[in-house]
């Protein structure tokens, strides 16, 4: 690794990339331009005040005692707003940062013992099964990017492992709320200082945070309010697929096998224990038998393929996928 700051110390795969951020954070703009994830529509490049930023920074390390002494690891995509904000709670405790290339365990050559390191769930799945050893000397893991499984919790509680999994996006500059999961689990997510949330259209979550944005921040998850500041999570309003912490749009890949595949068809994410969610293809024929190469789409392929005589319509002559879908009885 190399050392481009007293404090940071990077990976030369991804040292460009953390480059370009420096830069952009030290320029004299008051803003940051970062590309949401997709989770609430078509990613699209937004901006971000930096004094936003500076205040979910020092939120974060408030919240995990961080400071000159503390050592993290970066294991995220750059891309993200969670890899971002990495390196501005870096700049600002002055905590030593290793930034590595993202990987499925972050931890198996890594000797160091971090006090901070941030995750997604399918990185903490393979870290537990094949570094626990390093797990264990980890003091404060924030999860994030999908949500966690009944396995992966079921796991932590039996090695009595608690992580912190976080609640927010893009927009909101990563995470507005943590709750505890593992060996000790919280029922409900905890807004952290200067935020509060309330229902927004059909139940949804909204979200006000003056440090960021003076109009309230409107989401698509379906929540529980149990007060201003505290929510169960119940889950997401639209068909966006989370699978392993990459965010699929279905339109995006149906768009992309609607000249491979001659018969009506769709996309869908059913529950999966290892990527949280994973995409499957659902097909109306009365073929028994087709062959297909979705390598082209990489990560974001179907999982699975599935053949129907004939999928569920509303009586508007709507496609019902939830329906269609519920006929495989794959056990959701």
């Amino acid at each position: 690794m190399q050392q481009i700051r007293e404090n940071f110390w990077v990976n030369s795969t991804v040292l460009k990339e953390v480059e370009e951020f420096l830069s952009q954070w030290n320029s004299g703009s008051e803003y940051i331009v970062a590309q949401t994830s997709g989770s609430t529509g078509n990613p699209k490049l937004i901006k971000l005040p930096k004094s936003g930023l500076r205040f979910s920074a020092q939120n974060t390390i408030q919240f995990f005692k961080l400071n000159e002494n503390s050592k993290a690891l970066l294991c995220l995509p750059l891309t993200t707003i969670g890899a971002k904000m990495m390196i501005v709670r870096a700049i600002k405790c002055k905590m030593t940062l290793y930034i590595d290339k993202s990987s499925s365990n972050p931890l198996l050559e890594r000797d160091e013992k971090f006090d901070f390191v941030a995750v997604t769930p399918m990185q903490l799945t393979n870290m537990l099964k094949e570094s626990l050893n390093k797990v264990h000397e980890i003091k404060s893991i924030l999860v994030g990017g999908a949500p966690m499984n009944e396995n992966l919790i079921s796991q932590l509680r039996d090695e009595n492992i608690t992580v912190y999994h976080s609640y927010g996006m893009t927009e909101t500059a990563s995470h507005v709320a943590l709750k505890k999961v593992g060996f000790e689990t919280d029922e409900y997510y905890q807004a952290m200082p200067g935020i509060r949330f309330e229902y927004g259209k059909n139940q949804t979550l909204k979200i006000h945070y003056l440090a960021l944005d003076d109009k309230p921040i409107e989401t698509t998850d379906q929540a529980e309010l149990l007060d201003e500041y505290r929510f169960v999570w119940l889950g997401r309003n639209d068909f966006v697929v989370n699978s392993g912490g990459i965010k699929i749009q279905v339109e995006e890949i149906e768009s992309k096998l609607s000249n491979l595949i001659g018969f009506p068809f769709f996309v869908f994410g059913i529950y999966d224990t290892y990527l949280g969610e994973k995409l499957i293809l659902c097909i109306e024929t009365s073929e028994k038998e087709l062959s297909f190469d979705f390598e082209f789409l990489g990560v974001k392929k179907p999982r699975e393929v599935y053949l129907l005589n004939n999928f569920v319509y509303t009586k508007s002559g709507k496609l019902d996928r939830k329906a269609t879908v519920n006929q495989l009885k794959l056990n959701q």
